[in-house]
């Protein structure tokens, strides 16, 4: 996402920022976490976008892919997919009801920060739950340095031990933090405070 969240107008921002990412290519955390996978039936791609994750995972081997996503815009990219391959979902995070142990790989690429406060801890859970043992996730959380960590942005944010903390039945593959001014995907300055995270989820 793009711009200043305050949680006004974000689902014009979102499609804003679905246009632009359309041709990227995959982001490198995701290539990495994607070769970790030992199993590749099935992955959920959440907060899908402009499913370039989804496009990838299955270059990648997956034979299946759900791709998850509130934006009407990624509904239409997702049209244009294998049907017997690809599975869209039209929903929020917060709706979905997540299947336990289902996924070999779920990918969450900047998304998560997105989930309002009251709602995190539960979603994210069931979205971890919703791994295999032995599975992997991949995605991004924000820091409480980050600048839009601003009063009502509906957004969370998660200090590093709270961070490490939600990981407690995975191995961390990679866990590396940002900290540093940037620019977003719509060209605009911004502090980012960031965390990486690759882990996979261990047989408890």
């Amino acid at each position: 996402m793009a711009e200043q969240q305050t949680g006004t107008d974000r689902s014009g921002r979102f499609a804003a920022y679905i246009e632009a990412r359309k041709f990227d290519p995959p982001r490198p955390l995701l290539i990495k976490a994607a070769d970790l996978a030992e199993q590749k039936a099935h992955a959920l791609d959440a907060g899908a976008g402009a499913l370039n994750a989804t496009k990838y995972l299955l270059s990648a081997g997956f034979a299946h892919v759900t791709a998850l996503d509130a934006a009407p815009g990624s509904q239409r990219i997702a049209a244009a997919m294998p049907p017997e391959q690809v599975r869209f979902v039209l929903s929020r995070f917060e709706d979905f009801a997540f299947p336990e142990r289902h996924f070999d790989l779920v990918n969450a690429e900047f998304c998560l920060p997105f989930i309002a406060p009251g709602a995190f801890a539960a979603v994210f859970a069931g979205l971890l739950g919703a791994l295999n043992v032995g599975g992997i996730f991949t995605g991004q959380l924000f820091g409480p340095h980050d600048s839009w960590n601003v009063e009502n942005s509906g957004m969370t944010f998660h200090t590093r031990q709270q961070v490490e903390s939600f990981f407690a039945d995975f191995a961390f593959v990679e866990l590396t933090e940002e900290d540093k001014p940037g620019m977003t995907k719509l060209g605009e300055a911004k502090h980012w405070h960031i965390f990486h995270i690759i882990a996979r989820r261990l047989p408890r």
